[in-house]
């Protein structure tokens, strides 16, 4: 995908240079020279320019870009003036980062749908983690809908691995088998020499499962 972020801050420029790791033509934008130098090596193009200057952003691919996503969050105006011309310029998929309840209330109004606070997604997110003694990461796939990754529970180890036996007994999903950092299984493509039929969970081995929170938290107290 063609995606430019515009503001390289602290989540900015790590949705750049995560979004570039995984392949993707990012350019990221910000008015500092000195971040658009900063990151130029770890971000596929940097630009520095002014957004809020209509002349400047038409600079930008418009046309060919899919995703803009807006991501100052310190500057309330900033934010709503860029996220107006780029929604005037109409841009295929416009994404805000949005600080406060006004923020996110203005950026509606002005129509923008779809907006990220990224304060609030990771203390919702430790907050979920905490609660579940044991997983180590947590993502979010809907309310419900969580994956999680966990060392092996000490009830499990010796026994036999099977994914469409633990499905039945938890209503979890295997995702994956972890073992010193190799991957033995995976759902959606297995390594060739992990043998279902001999393979016996070890002490240090981890899961990443997926399933509803609920069956989460009746795993981790067996």
């Amino acid at each position: 995908m063609n995606i430019v972020v515009i503001g390289l801050g602290n989540f900015g420029a790590s949705l750049a240079k995560t979004l570039t790791a995984m392949g993707h033509d990012v350019i990221g934008v910000d008015k500092s020279s000195e971040k658009t130098e900063f990151f130029k090596d770890k971000i596929a193009n940097t630009i520095s320019l002014d957004a809020t200057d209509p002349h400047a952003l038409k600079l930008l691919p418009i046309k060919e870009t899919d995703v803009f996503v807006v991501c100052i969050g310190d500057d309330f105006g900033i934010s709503v003036m860029i996220s107006a011309l780029l929604k005037k310029m109409g841009v295929k998929k416009l994404i805000c980062r949005e600080s406060s309840s006004i923020h996110l209330t203005v950026l509606n109004a002005i129509g923008i749908e779809e907006t990220i606070n990224p304060e609030f997604e990771s203390a919702k997110v430790l907050a979920q983690r905490l609660a579940l003694d044991g997983v180590q990461h947590l993502f979010d796939i809907t309310e419900t809908l969580k994956i999680v990754d966990l060392p092996v529970p000490l009830s499990l180890v010796g026994s036999r691995f099977s994914p469409v036996s633990f499905k039945e007994e938890t209503h979890l999903k295997i995702v994956a088998l972890k073992r010193n950092g190799r991957i033995l299984y995976s759902s959606s493509q297995p390594v060739e020499d992990a043998d279902q039929d001999i393979l016996f969970y070890e002490p240090d081995d981890m899961l990443v499962l997926i399933g509803d929170i609920r069956d989460i938290r009746k795993f981790l107290k067996t």
